[in-house]
């Protein structure tokens, strides 16, 4: 920048000018700016033109080598062309292939969309499941929680039950006990005034177990073993079921000494069978004749062994041979059965009388005289002890029951009708049990007034003077409405009467005892228990002495009843020649008698004096001196 001159000082007040020389200096520094910037550029321009110069120098080498290139790329396009031209035809192919794919894509893709929906429905489900699943493991931990606790509990539980089992079986047992108590506390003995005699009759009631029978009617009953089994076979149930068609063909066996019941199989009939008789033709056997079988009257014989169970059916011999029937009476004398009586299988009502020989297997129809009795059907047969007459009482003559007595004299074979006037003749009736006893007929049950009415009364009647008496008026059949009728619930055995009791459930669980005493049976039983105690109405020599070769000596017994008013007793001895003296006096009871001869025998008896003055003899006794 040049040097200021002196002359401008002059001028500076001029502001004119100062502007102007302001401007000036203003545009000489952007001059010199400028200049600098030209130098830059110019600089700069020259660096350009040499980077220019070698770019071009490139670019006439890369123009060479470009056009060299250009040829061999001119080669290389025609070819890549043609290769152009085949990938175009592969990319057309391609793209009718991608056409194909996309549609191929656009369906699968709805099928994506649609699985994708269905996994999202899936997926849902098995989270779900999962849900579920995890549930069911909690649900299986809390099972196997709840499960041992149950475990636990069932064992507690089986602990209890099988301590209220044991509870329930004592208290089963005491219930039986009490049962049984209860029963044999029901048991009486009676002192009772029959034909202005004493009778004692016993009763005992037991409970039944085992395989308990079903209730029935028609049926057979009879008591064997020597008193000691209870043998109930066939009837007829009017219940309809399984359990109760079966009655017919069925034995049960009550044991008295256990009473057990037990249903053999062994016995049953292939047949079912009612109407019919039982009879005891030994001690063990069982005849059973007649009957119905279905709707059908049979006149077959079959025999129970109740030591085998089995049933025997004999071959019987001989043409001769009674009509079917049912309702008839039976009784047995030794190894004959007689049968009288009954329902044909036309329903016509019967009067004959045949006779059934074991030994021999044949039947014999009996010609029979006198009173006959009037055809019936159930009515009760019994033979007296001595096996002398035959006694039928009851029945039903079809129309009416009956409560008369014929008797048969076997020998004469003749029918008497035995007149009773004293005594309160028993309800007539049908269907009953009857035994004879010494010289009583006792009656017991039956079905009175055409089958509508049950009776458990007992009936004694007096073979000897004719007289009627009631031993027991049978009230307890009045306690059970469900008796059946027609059922036999009652059979004897010597003195006994075993009745069976039905329940309400229709099982025969229970049975009565009722054992008589007869006034014979009275007085023999006295005499024993006073023989037992030692006591005696009689003065009594020893049978037994202390004997030596000249000796006896002797003891006997003073009357139990005043034996404290004897003042002294006189022994008394007769020889074989009739020689008879006093050999003792005094208050002793024994007296050894010596001077006798050996084996000499010597009759004595002993007299007592009491001091009224009074005397008893003893019976004579012979004793025998040794040799």
């Amino acid at each position: 920048m040049p040097p200021k001159k002196a002359g401008d000082k002059k001028k500076a007040g001029d502001p004119v000018e100062e502007k102007y020389q302001e401007e000036i200096k203003q545009l000489e520094r952007a001059k010199n700016d400028m200049q600098v910037e030209e130098t830059f550029l110019g600089d700069k321009f020259r660096q350009l033109r040499a980077e220019n110069d070698r770019l071009k120098a490139e670019i006439d080498t890369y123009r060479s080598r470009l056009g060299n290139a250009t040829e061999d790329y001119a080669d290389i396009l025609e070819h890549r062309q043609e290769q152009i031209k085949a990938e175009e035809v592969k990319l057309r192919q391609m793209q009718m292939q991608v056409e194909r794919l996309e549609a191929d894509l656009s369906r699968l893709t709805e099928e994506m969309r649609s699985l994708r929906e269905v996994n999202a429905a899936q997926s849902q489900k098995l989270e779900d499941a999962a849900a579920l699943l995890q549930d069911k493991e909690n649900l299986e931990d809390a099972v196997r929680k709840q499960h041992d606790l149950i475990e636990k509990q069932s064992d507690e539980l089986k602990a209890l039950k099988r301590g209220v089992e044991e509870r329930d079986a004592e208290l089963a047992k005491a219930r039986g006990q009490i049962e049984e108590l209860t029963l044999k506390a029901g048991a009486s003995t009676e002192l009772k005034i029959l034909f202005d005699e004493p009778w004692l009759v016993q009763t005992g009631h037991a409970r039944l177990r085992g395989e308990v029978p079903l209730d029935r009617e028609a049926n057979g009953l009879c008591a064997l073993a020597g008193g000691k089994l209870l043998v109930l076979h066939g009837g007829l149930s009017r219940t309809a079921s399984p359990a109760h068609d079966g009655v017919g063909r069925e034995v049960a066996v009550l044991n008295l000494e256990t009473m057990q019941w037990d249903r053999p199989g062994t016995a049953r009939t292939l047949a079912p069978v009612h109407s019919h008789t039982a009879t005891v033709v030994g001690r063990t056997k069982m005849l059973v004749f007649a009957g119905l079988r279905g709707e059908q009257a049979s006149a077959e014989i079959s025999v129970l062994n109740t030591d085998t169970m089995k049933w025997v059916v004999p071959q019987v011999k001989g043409a001769e041979r009674p009509s079917p029937r049912h309702g008839h009476a039976t009784c047995a004398i030794r190894e004959k059965v007689f049968v009288f009586g009954g329902a044909g299988g036309d329903g016509q009502l019967l009067n004959d009388l045949w006779i059934y020989d074991q030994d021999s297997l044949n039947w014999t129809y009996v010609t029979c005289f006198g009173n006959t009795p009037a055809p019936r059907r159930g009515a009760s047969l019994n033979a007296t002890e001595d096996g002398r007459r035959l006694y039928l009482f009851g029945g039903s003559d079809g129309e009416r029951a009956l409560n008369d007595v014929y008797f048969l004299e076997l020998e004469k074979l003749s029918w008497t009708a035995l007149p009773v006037h004293v005594g309160a003749p028993p309800e007539p009736r049908e269907d009953h049990a009857a035994a004879i006893v010494s010289k009583y007929l006792i009656v017991s049950g039956g079905a009175a007034q055409g089958g509508s009415k049950r009776l458990g009364d007992v009936q004694v009647l007096d073979l000897y003077s004719p007289r009627w008496e009631c031993l027991d008026e049978g009230a307890y059949a009045g306690a059970l409405p469900w008796m059946r009728p027609r059922a036999l619930y009652t059979t004897f055995y010597g003195n006994k009467l075993f009745t069976l009791k039905p329940s309400m459930h229709e099982r025969l669980w229970e049975l009565m005892v009722t054992e008589f005493a007869l006034p014979e049976d009275i007085e023999r039983l006295r005499h024993s228990r006073k023989r037992d105690l030692g006591l005696s109405e009689r003065l009594q020599l020893a049978d037994e002495c202390v004997a030596g070769v000249n000796s006896l000596e002797l003891t006997w017994v003073p009357p139990t009843k005043n034996a404290e008013r004897i003042e002294r007793y006189k022994l008394m001895i007769a020889t074989a020649t009739g020689v008879v003296k006093d050999v003792y006096q005094g208050k002793e009871r024994r007296f050894k008698v010596t001077g006798l001869k050996p084996a000499t025998e010597y009759i004595l008896c002993v007299k007592a004096l009491y001091d009224d003055g009074s005397f008893l003899w003893s019976e004579s006794k012979a004793y025998m001196t040794k040799t």
